[in-house]
């Protein structure tokens, strides 16, 4: 959809203090997010989906607040590299 054009796309992977969930590589895999795109597993921030979209998967436990700092981080940092301001 055109309104979401541009749109960043953060994944987090939850419950990875749970035995067997899926990794972030795996979701990434499962998703379709290719390597060559720049996706990445353990927070790595890919290039563009399609033509215009960001996006990162960040394994994270919302029990344990592991890894989610460093998703919102990623979001707030890839949103305030494209804001474009007007004067």
């Amino acid at each position: 959809r055109e309104e979401l054009g541009g749109a960043s796309v953060l994944i987090l992977a939850n419950k990875q203090d749970v035995g067997g969930a899926l990794g972030s590589e795996e979701i990434r895999e499962a998703l379709g997010l290719m390597a060559d795109e720049g996706g990445g597993s353990c927070g790595e921030s890919g290039t563009e989906i399609g033509k215009d979209r960001h996006w990162a998967v960040f394994a994270c436990s919302a029990i344990t607040g592991e890894g989610l700092a460093g998703g919102m981080d990623w979001l707030v940092g890839d949103i305030s590299e494209r804001i474009f301001l007007l004067s």
